[in-house]
This record gives structure tokens, sequence and C-alpha cells, in this order.
């Protein structure tokens, strides 16, 4: 009989319209009075179905009641009822930004073991923006992306959680969020999370270059987190001088590293092909690229091993892409050494090649010292479609 009485005493309060203080502690009562975690999601449920104002502080109580009983539930149903529930009421105190609850979301993020009830308690926090909760957010997302690989345990339940710390993460907006999101975004988690985190990450930042400047410094990430770093930013909406900035930082980094094996060696080749890709889209007026792209240019033309002819062609295209008289100057010097051994019958199939790339870029650049370089090949033994490389670069110079 008091189970038939309280469910029609629910329905009445369901039908009749009260000012939303009076509905509230109807509501209010007839959940503390509930005999069951069925009962009270279906009360949770008709609350939020009603859309009232100023439950913050009831959906608050609720949750941390919830929490504390949760552990000694043994009935299968009840306890599916409530989990369903902690998924509602932290749902709700994030729509009603009710920060008395940060305390006990993070207990329910502890204290459940299904993965939805997690993550939804990630996103209330975000929503809340508690943020003495936001360093434990970023470590559940940081511990999750792990080193690309998937972490032990069940894949689908730690795709949900990290899909929870992903919107939390975009919710507070902070940039401490960025690197864990960014990492997400490139992780190994299916579509559905690393298009998220690709939205999030815009949300958090517009222009992230400090974040990518500090993956691409710092020896504490991988190669391929160096590159996919830089790309990121290349994609950006960042301005012209943040993917320089960028781009300058991972050519830098490209060449202090020392790789251990061939794999190494080829993730550092595409970090610099692809920095050199960047200045050459939008330019660079730092003099540090100089000795840089020189380096690019020289591990190749001046060693008799196995090296990059294209990493060799990007560093000769950039610099005629700068068109400085920087650029210049360095091209001319390519030219004469190439020049030299054309003149003390040193020229090889590798030089013959070179000289080809380094005329024109000397004509791009338009600037008036490439002159001798470039009359010093006419003058010299060259063949005539060198010579004619030269000639139609000189005509080029301003």
């Amino acid at each position: 009989m008091k189970r038939k009485a309280f469910i029609c005493l629910f329905i009445c309060a369901a039908v009749f319209c009260f000012a939303d203080s009076e509905e509230l502690e109807m509501y209010s009562w007839l959940y503390n009075n509930a005999q069951t975690h069925g009962e009270q999601l279906a009360l949770l449920q008709g609350m939020s179905s009603g859309n009232l104002s100023g439950a913050g502080e009831f959906y608050g109580n609720a949750l941390a009641r919830l929490v504390a009983v949760y552990g000694n539930i043994r009935n299968v149903s009840e306890r599916l009822y409530a989990e369903n529930q902690a998924i509602l009421l932290a749902s709700l105190v994030g729509k009603e930004k009710y920060e008395g609850a940060a305390s006990n979301l993070w207990r329910m993020y502890t204290a459940f073991s299904d993965p939805l009830v997690k993550a939804e308690a990630l996103m209330a926090l975000g929503q809340i923006r508690a943020t003495q909760y936001l360093p434990q957010v970023v470590k559940v997302l940081d511990d999750l992306n792990g080193d690309g690989n998937p972490p032990r345990g069940d894949r689908l339940s730690n795709e949900r959680v990290a899909y929870g710390a992903v919107i939390s993460l975009e919710k507070y907006g902070e940039m401490d969020g960025y690197l864990p999101v960014f990492f997400a975004s490139r992780g190994w988690y299916t579509d559905r999370v690393r298009s998220q985190a690709t939205r999030s990450l815009r949300v958090i930042s517009e222009d992230p270059t400090d974040f990518m400047i500090e993956v691409i410094r710092s020896a504490r990430y991988s190669y391929p987190q160096k590159v996919a770093a830089l790309r990121s930013i290349y994609e950006s909406d960042a301005p012209d001088a943040s993917k320089s900035k960028a781009a300058l930082a991972a050519l830098n980094s490209g060449w202090l590293s020392t790789p251990n094996n061939d794999q190494e060696r080829r993730h550092l080749r595409e970090l610099r092909n692809l920095s050199m890709e960047v200045i050459r889209a939008h330019g660079c007026s730092d003099a540090a690229v100089y000795p840089l792209l020189e380096r690019s240019y020289k591990q190749y033309a001046d060693t008799t091993v196995n090296s990059d002819p294209t990493e060799c062609n990007n560093a000769i295209n950039t610099l005629g892409t700068l068109a400085t008289e920087d650029a210049a100057r360095l091209l001319s010097s390519f030219l004469m050494t190439l020049n030299d051994k054309q003149q003390n019958g040193l020229v090889q199939q590798k030089e013959e090649g070179l000289v080809r790339s380094v005329i024109p870029a000397l004509g791009a650049t338009k600037q008036r010292n490439a002159r001798p370089s470039l009359n010093a090949v006419i003058a010299l033994g060259w063949i005539e479609n060198v010579k004619n490389l030269a000639r139609n670069a000189l005509r080029e110079l301003q």
C-alpha cells in the first residue's frame, strides 16, 4: 500500500502545475522518501523533463547521497538504476553549473566502474569549471593516450572515458588541457574520439603555437609526435608568423637530435622536410634558418654516404622561395663550389643534378648578388644546357 500511495503521489506531482519552488519541494520530498533507486530514477527523469530552474543544490545533495551508498548496493537491477541515476544527476548538475558538486563528481568518477558514468562525471566537472580537479582530468586523458597505443583493459570502455575527458577539457577551456586533447586527436581511438578532439582543440585555443613548439623542442616527445605537432600548426588557422616560428623550431630540432637507428633517421628527415614545406608556404624572417638549410643541403652534396637528395633539393627550393640577399648568397656559395668541381674535372652525376637545381633557385631570388656565380657558369666548361639555365637565371635578376 505504501508503494502504491507513493506512486500515486508522484503522478499527481507530475500532473499538477506548481511554481518552480513548490514543485522542487514536492520532488525533493518524494525523492527523499523513495524506497528504491528505480523510484528515484523515475523522479529525476520527471524533473529533467520539467526543466526546473534553481535545482542545482538538490541535484548536488542527491548525487552526494548516491555516491555514499553506491558501494553497498548488491541487487543487480538496483545497481543499474543507480548507475543511470548517476549519469542523469551528473548531467543535471553540469547544466545547473552547481559548483558545490565538484568533490562528489570526482568521487563518482573513482567509485563507479561503468565507463559511461565516468565519462559523464568528467564532462560535468568541465561544465562547472571545477579547476581544482583539472589536473586529475588532464591525467586521465594523458594516461589513456599513453604512447599512442591502446592501454590495457576494455578498448571500448577506455574510449568512452577518453571521450568524456576530451569534452571536459573543452568545457574547461584551459591551456593545460590542450596537449592531452591534441594527442587524443592523433591517438589510438576511433574517429568519434579523434574528430571530437580536433573540434575541441579549436575551442580551447585558436593559435596552438606555444603548445606545439613545446612538443617540438622537448625531449619528452617522440619524433612522430613532433611531426604531428608541426603538421597541426601547418593545418591550423594560426597566423603565418606562428607557423614560421614553429617550422624553424622543428628544423632546428631535426638537426639537434641524434638518431639511434634508421627509423629515427627517417622520422627526423620527415620533420626537416615538413619544416621546409611550411617555410616555403609561410616564409621565415629569422636569420637562424640559413645555417639549418645549409646543413640540409650539405648532408647530401658534401658526403659520399647514402643521404637524401630530396631533402637537399627541398633546401635549395626553400632558399629560392625565401628570395632574400642571404638566401642568394648561400645559393651562390653552393654554385661556386660546384663551379670549382667543374673546373677541376670532379663533376659527377650528383653534381650535375645539383647544379640544375641551384641555378633556377638563384634566378628565383632575383637578387643581384647572384650574378658572379651565374656568370662563372657561362665562363666554365659546363654543358650548353646548364649554361642556358644560367643565362635564363641572369635575366630574372633585378
